[in-house]
Order: structure tokens, then C-alpha cells, then sequence
């Protein structure tokens, strides 16, 4: 139960990080998640966390790798070979063998093996925490092609350089022939059951949706289950299991015209899986490493024959060796990315900036054996503080130089005037739907409701949607007074209908005066009339008693008489039953009073909307549209779908009448056509779910 609650805390404040990184993008998401995990370190669960590494290599890092490879583009691979195999393996084994002699000359008491095993946990890079660094720089396309090209196989080399350190140090034997031997077959062969285990992945997978077995149920759980069966398969045969799955999704990725086949619905739930799958994996890495550094920092202060000092030093050294190798690598075009000889140093800083260490040299890092014949597993602790240091030097450092160095990434569209247009063509066609279907108010609000939620995702102001509320609480209020005054209602309904909206206007409005004042104007309204009709039945019965007295009657006559007037006089002292009739009465006239104060709101609000406050609007029209929704037929709520076919034509013709104005850029127009092709393929799919 313990595991589950530790797991559970640990996506908790990846959600949390990732909550907080829009408001200040200007500094690394992945700082976020790391000081997120250090807070959460303060949990007494975690203050002796380990995770199993075998764990971590199989949970997170296979289905990031398989993700990684699914989405690369296997054409660019092929035609970039050579650049793959200088980044990912020529460069990447150079780096191995160059800092582990240096780390072991730096910090003597480290074993040379467990040197070559810290050379390769921190050799790997990591595309993913580039792309977060350079969100909004223009990173040239040579270099960043060559990043993500990079980083997909520069794990499998860093991962079979550390088995072979591991080995080497556990058993104390090594040879370079045998070390090689093993290197090509792991490596390869991980390449080749990938591609084996891809392919058959593809067929069973094409085979499932064409015998109509395409439900998300069953695709979305085979596709997640994939890249875990490969890797256990892979490793169980003693081959890289990294590279398997990545190989495996390469076969996804050039197989992409087969997997289409399948309808578009399961497309999105696919994409969208995987995107969140991913997004919390990778966030999950970085909490995970602040979770566990207040640990490793208590566990060396307690370990006296290593100091802080000299771990820092070696971090800070291995870090500025591996800039330098990678520049050096890309500026004299080792790294065959053809880059033009007036870009070769631009292209080598930023190059050599952007290695990125991340979620492989983590996984690494984490993936040192706990023990070792019975025993701590020597100086664990340290080669994971130095992965730690090296990771946050190489997300530090770019941080604060790469905006030096490149340009703002520019947009082909403005972002906050995509915003205005969209919200200006929702304004458009919901003008239009109120036009043109005047006959059904209710349908037609539902409609323009969703339109405007889907423009924008902006909160709607507090105070100006209390204004409305308030103003659209005197336009019921008025309707009532006028369906009262015309004698359409009775006054009863009418004072019980008031009552009730002022109950319901206490939940919606902050200010409770506004409520009284409503009120007491309607009861002050109710009160003229009713002083009005009692004295005018006084006068009637007044002069009754008049003619009684002045016209001769006989003393029974007399007393009939002014026995009925009394009667007259009196109110009645008893409810009468209820009655059927009278209750279907008094829900018509409950039905004619919604119906009308829903018309006049419906009006207000198309009367008062624009551009500057559909937000508040449509939260208004919300409130109304679901008060409303109780009494709307059947009938009513099927309209709305051949409204929206309506709504999705007016926004294609404004955009059209807009470009042939020269309002729209072509870019702005196209990612406005998308938008529109996205929602009207969203509803469709919901649509044809629901029937």
C-alpha cells in the first residue's frame, strides 16, 4: 500500500510542476518538477525512497524510448546514417573512454570500472529536455534534427557501455575484444528483435482493426503493453532492450499509412494516450531526481572519505569536457550535419549547449546495483549525486547562454490575433444562427454556448459576469411583473415564481442587496395592486350596506342579507385540496413564465455580446442554458445537431469572406481552417458515439 501512495504522491507533483510552469516559462519545466520532488522529499515516506532499478528501466524509460521512436521520422533517418552513427556511436563511445580515464584520474579512489560506468551514465542526451529549454528560441533545423536523431541511440550505446563497466567491475575481468564483441552484439542485435518484434507488433495490430476489433478498448491497452513486452523480451536474450523498442518504433513510425486504416476517433484517443503518457513519464523522471537527492546529500555527508567538494569538481570538470568534445565535433562537421561554413560556429555552441542530459542518464544513474556481494554497493551514492550535478549543469548552462545566442522563435501566426479572429468568427456565426433560427431560442443558445467555450480558454471576469447576472435577473424580474400585470398569469404564480428566482440568484450573485432590492421592488409592485383591489372590494361592500339600510326589508330578509355580506367579507381559513387540473394549471403557467424569460435573457445576451466579453457572456448563457435544459423536448435538443453543421458553415464563409478582403494572412487562414476541421471532426465523433 506504501508503493501505492509513494507512486501516487509522485505523479501528484508532476501535476503540480507541470500546473505551475506556464506561469513562468521562463525558467525549465523540468526545474519545476525537480523542486517539486524536493519538496515532496519532506514526506516522511520518502526520506529512504528507492526506486528498483530494473523497475525504472522498465516502467518509464521503454515506453519513452518506444514513444521517441514512433515519432521519428524513419525517412530522415535513413538519409542521416552517417550523422547517426558519429553522434550516437562513434562520438558517443569516444566520450565514454576519455572521461573515464579523466574521472579516475580526478577522483583516484574510484575504480577505473565504476570511472567508465560514470562516463557512460552521463554521455547520453536528451531530446526531450532540449525541447524544453528551447521553447521559444529558434534553434537551427540542422542542429535540432541532429539532437533528436542523436538522443535515440545514444542511449543504447551509453546503456551497453555501462553493462559492460558493471560486469567489469563485479567479476574484475575484461577484455577489450571480448568488450567489443559483446558492444556489436547487444547493440545490433537489440536493432534486430526490435524490428522483428515491430513488425509483428504492426501485423497483429493492422489484424485486429480490420476483423473489426478497433474499439479503444482493446487497441489503446495493446499499443501501451507493446513497448513493455518488447523490452522484457529483448532483455531476457541478453540484448539491449532500449534499443528494441526503439527499433520497434521505427517500424510504428514507417508504418504509419497501414495504422491510419482505423477510424478517427481511435487516432485521437491514441495520440492523445500517448501524449499524456509521456508527458507525466518524463515529468516523473525529474521529480523523481528531487526526490532522491536530499537522500544521496545526507547519505555522502555521512560517508567521510568523500567529500562534497571533490564530487562537485568532477561534475563541473566531466561537464565542460563533454562541451568542449561536442563542439569540437560539430564545428569541424565530424557530426556529418552539412551544416554551411558561415554556420559551423553558431551550429557547434548551439549544438554543444543543447546536450541535455536527462531521463536515460537518470535512469542510469538510478539502475547501480543497491548491493554488491551482501554488501552497499561502493560509492553509489556519489556516482548518482555527480549524474544529478552533471544533469542540472547541462539544463542550467543552456538556460542562460542559448537565449544569448539565438534568435526568438518567430511564428508564421501571432498568437493573440489567432485568439481574436477566433473569437470574432464565433461571434460571427453565432450571429448568424440567431438570425436565422429564430423558432428554437433554446437550441440555438446551446449551440453558440459550445461555440464560444471551444474559441477560448480564458476565465471569465468575476465582475463582469456578476453585472450580467444581475442585469439578466431584472429582465425576469420585469417578464414576471408584465405576464402578471397582462392577467397571462395569475399573481400567486407569479409571487411564487419570484421567490424562487431570488433563492437561485443568492447562489449565482455575491451581493445580497441586489437580491432584497429585486424583492422588495417586485412585492412593492404585488402590494399596490393587492391595497388597490381590497380597497375597491371595501367600497363594493360598503355600498351594499348602504342600499341595505335605505331599501325596506323584512327583519329576515335583513338578517339573509348581512349574513351574505359577511360572508363576502371573509377570506377563506382552509387550503382546498389539491387538484389535478389545478396543478397542471400551475405548471402551464410555471412552463409560459420560463419560456418567456428565457426568450428575453437569450436576447440580452446576443444583444450585449462581442468580441471583448463572449467569456463572461457565455458563462451567463451557461447558467441559463442549464436552468433551461429541464424543459427543452426531445425534439429541441436533436436541432442543435443540424444547427452546429449550420455553425461550422458560417465560421468556413467568414474566414472566406475575410481572405478575400486581405484580413487573413494565408498562414492565420489555414490554422483557422484546422481549427474548425478539428472541432467539427470532434463532434462528429461524439455525435455518432451518442446515437
Amino acid at each position: 500500500m506504501e508503493v501505492f501512495y509513494a507512486v501516487l504522491l509522485l505523479v501528484l507533483a508532476t501535476i503540480v510542476a507541470n500546473t505551475v510552469y506556464p506561469y513562468f516559462p521562463a525558467i525549465p519545466q523540468a526545474f519545476y518538477q525537480i523542486f517539486a520532488g524536493a519538496i515532496l522529499s519532506l514526506v516522511p515516506l520518502y526520506h529512504h525512497f528507492v526506486l528498483e532499478p530494473e523497475v525504472f528501466m522498465l516502467l518509464i524509460i521503454a515506453p519513452l524510448m518506444f514513444y521517441d521512436g514512433r515519432n521519428a521520422n524513419a525517412q530522415e533517418l535513413r538519409r542521416n546514417v552517417g550523422s547517426v552513427m558519429s553522434m550516437a556511436v562513434i562520438l558517443a563511445i569516444l566520450t565514454v573512454i576519455l572521461m573515464g580515464y579523466l574521472s579516475h584520474a580526478i577522483l583516484t579512489t574510484l575504480p577505473l570500472a565504476l570511472a567508465f560506468a560514470l562516463a557512460a551514465i552521463v554521455t547520453p542526451t536528451d531530446a526531450v529536455a532540449v525541447s524544453s529549454i528551447t521553447t521559444n528560441m529558434a534553434v537551427p533545423e540542422r542542429v535540432m534534427g541532429m539532437l533528436e536523431r542523436e538522443s535515440l541511440f545514444n542511449d543504447a550505446s551509453g546503456l551497453v557501455a555501462f553493462s559492460l563497466a558493471l560486469t567489469a567491475f563485479t567479476t574484475g575481468k575484461f577484455s577489450v575484444g571480448g568488450g567489443i564483441k559483446h558492444f556489436l552484439v547487444v547493440f545490433f542485435g537489440g536493432l534486430l528483435i526490435g524490428i522483428v518484434l515491430g513488425v509483428l507488433a504492426v501485423w497483429a495490430r493492422v489484424f485486429l482493426v480490420r476483423s473489426g476489433k478497433d474499439s479503444a478498448s482493446v487497441i489503446i491497452p495493446y499499443d501501451v503493453l507493446v513497448p513493455f513486452l518488447i523490452y522484457l523480451a529483448a532483455e531476457h536474450v541478453g540484448l539491449s532492450g532500449i534499443l528494441a523498442v526503439v527499433a520497434a518504433g521505427l517500424m510504428y513510425s514507417l508504418s504509419t499509412t497501414q495504422l491510419r486504416l482505423s477510424s478517427t476517433q481511435l487516432q485521437l484517443v491514441t495520440r492523445s494516450t500517448w501524449h499524456f503518457l509521456t508527458s507525466i513519464l518524463n515529468g516523473f523522471v525529474f521529480v523523481l531526481l528531487g526526490v532522491s537527492l536530499p537522500t544521496v546529500w545526507v547519505n555522502i555527508q555521512q560517508d567521510t572519505s568523500k567529500t562534497l567538494p571533490s564530487l562537485i569538481f568532477l561534475a563541473v570538470v566531466l561537464y565542460l569536457v563533454m562541451l568542449g568534445l561536442r563542439y569540437l565535433w560539430i564545428r569541424f562537421d565530424w557530426a556529418l550535419i552539412r551544416s554551411k561554413a558561415h554556420e559551423r560556429r553558431t551550429n557547434a555552441l548551439v549544438g554543444a549547449l543543447s546536450g541535455v542530459h536527462g531521463t536515460i542518464t537518470l535512469a542510469m544513474a538510478f539502475s547501480l546495483p543497491l548491493t554488491l556481494n551482501g554488501h552497499a554497493f561502493p560509492f553509489r551514492n556519489s556516482l548518482i549525486f555527480v549524474a544529478a550535478v552533471v544533469i542540472i549543469l547541462s539544463l542550467l548552462v543552456p538556460t542562460i547562454i542559448l537565449p544569448l545566442v539565438l534568435p526568438s522563435k518567430k511564428t508564421a501566426v501571432d498568437p493573440a490575433e489567432a485568439l481574436q479572429q477566433r473569437k470574432a468568427l464565433v461571434a460571427y456565426a453565432s450571429e448568424r444562427l440567431v438570425q436565422e433560427n429564430p423558432d428554437v431560442p433554446s437550441a440555438t443558445q446551446a449551440v453558440i454556448e459550445v461555440l464560444n467555450s471551444q474559441a477560448t480558454a480564458d476565465r471569465p471576469d468575476k465582475h463582469k459576469v456578476r453585472e450580467l447576472l444581475n442585469q439578466a435577473t431584472e429582465i425576469e424580474v420585469q417578464t414576471v411583473q408584465d405576464l402578471a400585470d397582462q392577467g397571462v398569469i395569475p399573481a400567486g404564480y407569479a409571487n411564487r415564481y419570484v421567490r424562487m428566482l431570488v433563492l437561485k440568484t443568492q447562489m449565482s450573485s455575491n451581493n445580497p442587496f441586489v437580491n432584497l432590492t429585486l424583492w422588495f421592488r417586485f412585492v412593492g409592485h404585488r402590494l399596490t395592486h393587492m391595497v388597490g383591489r381590497r380597497r375597491h372590494h371595501d367600497q363594493r361592500i360598503a355600498q351594499q350596506r348602504q342600499r341595505l339600510a335605505q331599501t325596506p326589508h323584512t327583519a329576515e330578509q335583513a338578517r339573509l342579507q348581512e349574513q351574505r355580506i359577511q360572508q363576502e367579507q371573509q377570506l377563506p381559513t382552509k387550503r382546498p385540496k389539491r387538484d389535478p387540473q389545478a396543478d397542471a394549471k400551475r405548471r402551464e403557467n410555471f412552463l409560459t413564465i420560463e419560456a418567456d424569460i428565457y426568450n428575453n435573457v437569450a436576447n440580452f445576451l446576443n444583444d450585449v455580446s462581442s468580441v471583448d466579453n463572449q467569456t463572461e457572456v457565455n458563462a451567463v448563457r451557461n447558467y441559463y442554458n442549464a436552468r433551461h435544459r429541464r424543459f427543452v423536448s426531445k425534439e429541441t435538443t436533436d436541432m442543435e445537431s443540424e444547427l452546429f453543421i449550420q455553425a461550422f458553415q458560417y465560421e468556413y464563409t467568414y474566414i472566406r469572406q475575410q481572405r478575400s478582403a486581405n484580413l487573413l494572412s494565408p498562414a492565420l487562414a489555414d490554422e483557422l481552417y484546422q481549427q474548425i476541421s478539428t472541432d467539427q471532426m470532434l463532434y462528429m465523433q461524439e455525435n455518432a458515439g451518442t446515437d
